[in-house]
Parts: C-alpha cells; structure tokens; sequence
C-alpha cells in the first residue's frame, strides 16, 4: 500500500499558542465580556457556517467549546517541518462540534417556535445579532445588449439589439470595461469570444438581471465547444450553457476557457459532452459559484466527459465555490499524462454522486469526486474547505496523485469535509494536511502521521449545515445540509445573513428554474429547508440516469437562497 511518510512537529500547548485549547476558550470569554459576536481573521475564508450549540466558529465567533479546533502543525516526507498553513476551525450545525470546516462567520442555531409559514423562528438568545435592515440591490448597467434575433447594424440598444456572435468578436462594437447584457431566450450556435479586455478593465458578459440566457450548440456543425473563451480578461456571468441534442455522444463540450485571466461567474452547464474545459493558457484564470451537472456520455466500456477537466503550468488557476454532481465522469478532473499540473487554489466547492449518470445504480460510484493527478507531477495544489457527500464510507469522493511511480511535489489539504473514500497514490515531497474531517475509508495515506484531522470510517450522524454568500451576486447564497438524522425539515440559521423583513426564495440544485421550494418575507432566525421532497434531475435524453443510491434523497441537499435585498456577510477574508 501507498504511504504518505512523515516526521511531525510537535504542538505547542502553551496558553501563548494562539490554536491551543486554552488560548481559544479565554479569548472566547473575553470576546464575550467585551460584547463581541464574532473576530475577523484574514486568513479564513468569507463563507458564513451554520454553528451549532456547542460548535466552535471558524471566525473565532464565541461558543461553548473549542474541541473542533485543530492544530496546525504541517508536516513534509523529508522529515523537515513545514510554516502553520491558514487554517480554521470546524464548525458543526450539530451538537458535537468535531471535524473540520471550511466555513467563518458561525452563528448560533437559531432556535424557537416557527413563525408565519415556515419562513424563519425566532433566534435564540445567544445567537449572534441579525443582519442589517434590507439593503436593495441596484442593478448594473450594461453598455450593450445582444438578443437571440439581435440583427447587424441594431444599435445595441435594449429595444434594438445586437446579435451575440458579433458582441463577441473583435470585429463588434465592445471595448476594454465595457459590460454586456443578454437579452433571456435560446442564443442557438457555437460561439468563440475573441473579445480582449485588460486587468484593469475587463469586458463582461452577463444575462440581464432577472433573465434566462441560455446558449444551446444544438446546431449543425462541429466545434470545439458550445462557447469558447480565447480573449483575456473576459468575464462571464449567469448564463446556461447546454445541448438539446438527443444524442449525448455527438454533443460539444459546454465551455472551452484558453484566455488568461478569464472568470466563469454563477453560470449552469449541464448536458454537454464535457462541462468546462479549462486549459494551460488560462493563466490566472477563474471558475466560481458554477452549478455543473450531467455532463458527458456513456462509452462502450465506461462514461465520458467530466464536470470540470482542466490543467496548468503558470499562475494558479482559482477554483472556488462551484457545485458538481451527476454527470458521466470525474467531477473535478485535474489530470494530464503529458502536461502540467502546478498551480490549482480549489476552495470551498462541493461534489456529490459525481459519475452518477452512468447507467446503473452504485453507492461506491463510477467516479471520483475530485482528482488531481497524472502522469507528470503535481505542484502548488491547495484543497481548502471543500464539502463532498457520498451515501457510503467507501463511496469515492478525492483522490491526489495517479499510479505508483510519479514523484510529486506537494499538496496542501486544509478544513475539507469529505464524506466517502479518500486515495493518495504516487510519491509526495511534501504535505500539508491538517484540519480535515475524513468520513469514509482511506487509502494511500497514514491518519497518525497527520493528527491533526478528524478521522471516521462511517458516515457523519449529526446533522450540518453550511452557509456561503457568494462574492459575486450580493443577493445570493448556497446553503449545504447534510442530514444523517433525517429530519423531513432542517433548521438553518440565517439571522446575521438574511435581513428581517427581506423577501427571498429557495430552490433546490435539483431544479434550480422551477417554482422555488419555500419563498416568502423572512422573520428573522432559522430558514426551514425541506428535504428529499423533490426527485432527482434526470440527464437530457436518459430519463431513469439517476436511480437507488445515485439519488442522495433527504439525506444531503445543496440549495441557492436569493433575495432582492443584499444579504449579509462578514468581512470578506483572503483563505
């Protein structure tokens, strides 16, 4: 068997060490004695978790005790100890306040009596102070608008638009810092930006607020991909990409990114032959808030095509805060046999039943969740705070490294949640791991060499919950339960993060354009989130694709709140 082999630095248990028990408990009290609900520490991460009774707070937020704090101590294969990495502690929705989690900003669980029809309950006393009276959300202005029967020659105007294909050439009207709004409707081709903008100014694309721009490359022709990104300094926002074809094997891929520097905001690809193809030119390059889904095919021996493929020589490609499921192939798939794998930031995203679409019901699963390996060697890959599910132990969730002989450099594991097995194969440098809750079996890698982790080769049994505003759109969370106990309903505490008074709705991933699952005025405390209630979204063209245990039901749901009111946050920290 693989082993990862270590010295490892003792911990320092002194009251002087700020991640020591004793340090936290008493800053805890004199936070508390001073009136304080919550301390801001740069190096975590602006997601907001939902804490439990006795959770401890990744931001340093006050609770009862601090026995979900990690150390930090690093360790590396050449027996040389590495600097603290920026860790944070675990926060828990459920009473045991063990493992470790990616989220700041805990709050109490919000409890009390429901009121009006589910919409929120009072919070309890100690939980944290509510957010901000609502704050509306004004809406950008574009500088060009594009309809699917824009014509050459229009103005560019809302009332007179401008076709697609010419707003993203360089033969089109738009410049450097200039935004661009799609009108809602089908855009069907294939369409290449070739559009330039510049680090200071970038041109984005994005549907209009309140619209549904979706780009199908169900049309004759071959292509690459149903949008290709070649211009640097280009971003993209809230659009659908997809393909109506009915045969999944002759589909385009949904996104091809080569542009450095190029952003991928808060869109949906789902139904293409691979979701987003993300290249080595994409220098500096960004993917964030995606919901990918089913993507890919079945071939004659095994599915095809990945939520995310994507490799990397200079810079660091950002990874952040995407959702993956479903699909035909890896979820996360950071692999090469003859290219580069040196510089992934891959935070806070969530996987579940990835590979799930292959034909046939499986709780191990037909992929994993997340893999960063291959042939060549791995470099500066850091994995920070990311959530994955499985309805096993051994249900594959990650995986680093690929094979038995490649010597990697190093790899920096960091406050992930992970449910289902864990592999490591090749060699190692260095790693850096520390933080993590590892629910499920483990191969390749020594749990006392790394101790600093919470490990169970069983499911989770207490419930949580996990809350990340998104960076990008003041009006939108996603919300991530995890629900062992099986509760037809879960409690999520929103007090510091959904105004009172604020209207909102709530849909699950599983049908993110239909009628909402709840929506109403909130009245401050907890958001009831039903769960398992909706069926599973079936890939376009293969109705019975998700079946048995590919469904995860009640038992894990993620969710997107939005609001017209700007929902609140801590303040915005660098992991």
């Amino acid at each position: 068997m693989l082993r990862w082999r270590a010295h490892q630095t003792p911990h320092d248990r002194s009251f002087m060490n700020p991640r020591s028990p004793l340090f936290l408990a008493l800053a805890g009290l004199l936070l508390v004695a001073c009136g304080g609900d919550r301390t801001d520490d740069p190096s975590a991460a602006s997601g907001v978790s939902t804490a439990g009774p006795t959770g401890a707070s990744a931001s340093g937020a006050p609770s009862a005790d601090v026995s979900g704090t990690p150390g930090d101590a690093d360790a590396t294969t050449d027996g040389s100890a590495l600097g603290s990495g920026a860790g944070s502690a675990s926060v828990e929705s459920g009473p045991s306040g063990t493992g470790a989690g990616p989220e700041s900003g805990g709050q109490g669980s919000g409890s009390g009596e429901p009121t009006g029809s589910g919409e929120g309950s009072e919070p309890s006393p100690g939980g944290s102070s509510a957010a901000p009276a609502c704050a509306p959300i004004a809406a950008p202005v574009a500088d060009w608008y594009a309809a699917p029967d824009g014509q050459v020659g229009a103005a560019g105007t809302r009332a007179d638009p401008l076709p697609l294909a010419l707003l993203f050439s360089t033969q089109g009207p738009v410049a450097p810092g200039e935004r661009v709004h799609l009108l809602g409707g089908t855009y069907a081709g294939h369409f290449e930006v070739t559009v330039a903008g510049t680090s200071a100014a970038p041109v984005v694309f994005a549907a209009a607020p309140g619209e549904r721009a979706i780009l199908d490359s169900n049309v004759p022709g071959e292509a690459e991909g149903g949008l290709i990104l070649r211009g640097g300094n280009v971003e993209v926002h809230d659009l659908v990409v997809t393909s109506t074809s009915p045969v999944r094997g002759q589909r385009q891929s949904g996104v091809v990114i080569y542009g450095p520097r190029t952003r991928l905001i808060n869109s949906v690809v789902h139904d293409t032959a691979q979701g987003v193809s993300f290249w080595t030119p994409a220098v500096d390059a960004e993917l964030y808030g995606n919901i990918i889904y089913h993507n890919g095919f079945t071939g004659p021996t095994r599915g095809h095509g990945h939520a995310i493929y994507t490799q990397n020589r200079e810079g660091t490609k950002r990874i952040a805060r995407n959702i993956l499921f479903f699909g035909y192939g890896t979820g996360l798939h950071a692999y090469t046999e003859g290219g580069h794998l040196q510089g992934f930031d891959i935070v806070e995203n969530v996987w579940f039943r990835t590979g799930a679409s292959v034909p046939g019901s499986s709780t191990v699963g037909e992929s994993d969740g997340c893999l960063v390996g291959g042939l060549q060697p791995v470099a500066r890959a850091r994995l920070v705070g990311n959530l994955s599910w499985g309805p096993a132990p051994h249900s594959r969730s990650l995986r680093v490294g690929w094979g038995g002989s490649v010597q990697n450099e190093d790899i920096t594991l960091i406050d992930n949640f992970l449910v289902g097995h864990f592999s490591a194969q090749g060699h190692w440098r260095s790693g850096t791991i520390h933080g993590n809750a590892f629910h499920g079996t483990i191969v390749g890698m020594e749990p006392e060499v790394y101790p600093d982790n919470d490990y169970a080769e069983a499911l989770p049994t207490t419930n949580r919950s996990v809350v990340h505003v998104n960076a990008h759109d003041p009006g939108r969370a996603e919300l991530v339960v995890y629900n062992p106990e099986g509760l037809e309903e879960v409690e999520v505490p929103l007090a510091d993060v959904l105004p009172v008074g604020a209207e909102y709705t709530l849909h699950s991933v599983m049908d993110l354009f239909g009628s909402p699952l709840r929506s109403g005025t909130f009245a401050g405390g907890s958001l009831r989130v039903p769960m398992g209630t909706l069926p599973p979204v079936q890939a376009l063209g293969d109705p019975a694709s998700i079946e048995g245990a590919d469904d995860p039901g009640a038992a894990f749901g993620v969710f997107v709140l939005r609001s017209r009111c700007a929902l609140w946050e801590p303040e915005e920290r660098e992991r």
